[in-house]
């Protein structure tokens, strides 16, 4: 038994390498594209059936990330070619302006006013103003992968997304977007001990510490008119890794809500390409 446990870790402890390739969705994504959106919306009152056909429908804007061929050639056969058909990422822009009338972004509009609740009396009303506009174009960006892919990856994703912005344009399609709207996962320690204990000792409270799961989403915070974050704690598990302050219960997951205007979308994707890009061979 001992032999078969070490053998086990021995199998776990090795790096695989994978090669992943970018393009647009296509209808066999469908799936894996809607396992990638529950994954951010929980538990919300989101038909993410209806919003992942509305990417696929779209397929002229945004990409998903898949496996490369050559890496399935030299997978091992008996895996029935299982992640041939895996989504590992997603990114899009669905125009909430435009699409206001399908039922899924009603959905998510309703959500998010419904999540600023807590939010400053200015918050709100500049939220609702921005998602009832109808003279304001506002994108609402999606980017997800599994978690383990590294931030890397969305260096190309971002720039490829924002050349297929253009050329929409340039249709004359509604992809200029006046502001443009971010939902992140981030998580936070729970410094219950540590808040704790500087009010006994009449101390400064320690600064609350915040990772993004998504590395560069960090990215948006800079240029952000509007943000705010809502606990989904009771929707998922707490479980995260990471160097913590030592006084920290647990993590628990929260969502931000970012919202850039139009025109800072390209100096975010020049801070992505500049801190995230693999460097070249």
């Amino acid at each position: 038994m001992e032999d078969d446990s070490e053998n086990s870790c021995d199998v776990m402890d090795q790096e695989v390498q994978v090669d992943f390739e970018a393009r647009n969705p296509e209808v066999t994504d469908f799936h894996g594209i809607k396992r990638l959106l529950q994954q951010l919306f929980l538990k919300a009152n989101i038909n993410t059936s209806e919003l992942a056909d509305l990417i696929v429908s779209q397929n002229y804007i945004g990409s998903v990330i898949k496996q490369c061929d050559d890496s399935m050639e030299d997978s091992d056969e008996d895996e029935d070619n299982t992640d041939a058909d895996t989504v590992f990422g997603v990114i899009s822009l669905i125009n909430l302006t435009d699409k206001k009338d399908i039922e899924c972004v009603k959905q998510i509009k309703s959500m998010l006013l419904d999540k600023c609740s807590e939010c400053s009396k200015e918050q709100r009303q500049e939220l609702t103003t921005l998602l009832h506009s109808d003279s304001k174009q506002v994108g609402l960006l999606i980017s997800e992968r599994f978690i383990n892919i590294p931030a890397q990856i969305s260096a190309p994703m971002y720039d490829s997304l924002r050349k297929e912005m253009d050329r929409a344009i340039k249709k004359k399609m509604k992809y200029s977007m006046d502001y443009i709207l971010l939902i992140t996962k981030v998580y936070k320690p729970m410094l219950r001990k540590a808040y704790s204990s500087a009010k006994k000792k009449n101390r400064k409270q320690p600064v609350e510490q915040t990772m993004f799961v998504n590395a560069e989403e960090e990215c948006f915070m800079e240029g952000a008119v509007l943000s705010f974050d809502y606990s989904v704690a009771h929707e998922c598990d707490t479980a995260v890794g990471g160097q913590w302050d030592e006084d920290a219960d647990e993590m628990q997951s929260f969502r931000r809500v970012m919202v850039i205007p139009g025109d800072q979308f390209d100096p975010v994707i020049t801070k992505i390409k500049e801190n995230y890009s693999t460097p070249a061979a």
